[in-house]
């Protein structure tokens, strides 16, 4: 065996990805705030939260209040897909090195 192949040999295959179904039917979750995050059982959990307004008695003001509209649950590698995407958003429509004059 050449050496390439033994390298090749001992690296692990990587799974391929499965195809993704776009499914019409899952809700979309609209959020304001994240009221809560921490790590259970090894999996990142996010409380997402939305302004709302209360319904008021008659004579009285809505008061805006915050319910939570979402407890999102990521394995560890999900977590790290969905800061990544993040950071990336953060860097999009910024302008790049060359922009700045940067070389």
């Amino acid at each position: 065996m050449a050496e390439g192949d033994e390298e090749m040999a001992r690296k692990p295959k990587t799974p391929p990805v499965p195809k993704l179904v776009d499914d019409d039917g899952v809700r979309e979750i609209f959020a304001t705030d994240v009221v809560g995050a921490g790590v259970i059982s090894g999996c990142i959990s996010i409380n997402l939260a939305a302004h709302r307004w209360s319904v008021a008695e008659p004579g009285k003001n809505p008061e805006v209040h915050r319910a939570l509209v979402a407890r999102l649950v990521l394995s560890r590698e999900a977590a790290v897909q969905l800061a990544q995407s993040l950071a990336n958003l953060s860097r999009a429509g910024q302008p790049d090195d060359a922009a700045k004059g940067k070389k």
